[in-house]
């Protein structure tokens, strides 16, 4: 987790504007979706309510509508913008880490620069920085956003509805995820270090098979290559395997954890209107 901070602080501090502006709209964007789905669940329900009592004629239904139409409008345009400003922002960070990290090497002793591979270097330039991008687009913001939007829903729950509706929600989607991810995080860290290992390790081993196959076929060492070669593949396919199995672990969780507070949610606002 440490240095998953580190990255993410690097990476946010060229561009701490931009990013900003990103995290409003994205949390402007959430907080529009609550509202439309408040607001329609609201007007089915008023609506229905006003023709089972006999008062659909006089129900004022034009500005409901409205209201959706402005929101459904207005998220569009704020995700539109969220996805054009962040991902500037994205581009930008990336060029200044790759800028950094090739100062970094040419600033190295020689002998530490002669000792570095073409191919592995070239690859953690390129690859593994493009990785970077869903660092900030896919976890950082859409994280900090939807846990801000679900304190404000929280709030506006325990005052407009129950504390214990808004403790379930609080809890549900805000905490409990988190939890599950860190745990995620921590198991999948051995493994994924592991695999991406592997992938080096293929690689190198790979290309160092095919430049040297007329030496290796002189002095008979391709079974031996070839060997190596597929236990370095063996290597990887079995920690990206475990990789995979706790990603799909932590999905599960989160599934479960959104079905019970919907149920949770229910089962409490049931027993409200009863009381």
């Amino acid at each position: 987790m440490r240095s998953l901070f580190q990255i993410i602080r690097v990476l946010l501090a060229g561009e701490r504007r931009a990013y900003a502006q990103g995290m409003a709209l994205s949390a402007i964007v959430l907080v529009m979706g609550v509202a439309l789905l408040a607001l329609s669940g609201w007007f089915i329900t008023a609506a229905a309510a006003a023709g089972m009592i006999g008062l659909g004629t006089v129900f004022n239904v034009f500005a409901p509508s409205a209201m959706v139409r402005f929101l459904a409008l207005g998220r569009t345009v704020a995700r539109y913008g969220e996805r054009l400003t962040t991902h500037e922002a994205t581009l930008r960070a990336l060029s200044n880490l790759r800028v950094r990290l090739l100062r970094g090497v040419l600033r190295s002793p020689y002998r530490q620069i002669e000792r570095l591979r073409a191919s592995v270097f070239l690859n953690r330039v390129t690859s593994d920085v493009d990785a970077l991008d869903g660092l900030a687009l896919r976890l950082v913001l859409p994280g900090a956003a939807g846990l801000l939007v679900i304190g404000i829903s929280a709030i506006a729950l325990a005052l407009l509805v129950h504390p214990s509706i808004a403790a379930v929600i609080l809890v549900g989607y805000g905490i409990g995820p988190t939890v599950v991810f860190i745990w995620g995080q921590s198991r999948a860290d051995a493994p994924s270090r592991k695999a991406q290992a592997g992938m080096q390790a293929l690689r190198s081993r790979m290309i160092d098979l095919i430049a040297t196959r007329e030496e290796l076929i002189v002095f008979g060492q391709v079974p031996s290559a070839r060997a190596s070669v597929a236990s370095a593949s063996e290597f990887q396919s079995k920690n990206q395997s475990s990789v995979e199995r706790i990603e799909r672990a932590t999905g599960l969780w989160i599934d479960l954890m959104g079905w019970a507070v919907v149920a949770s949610a229910l089962g409490i606002g049931a027993s409200l209107v009863q009381a």
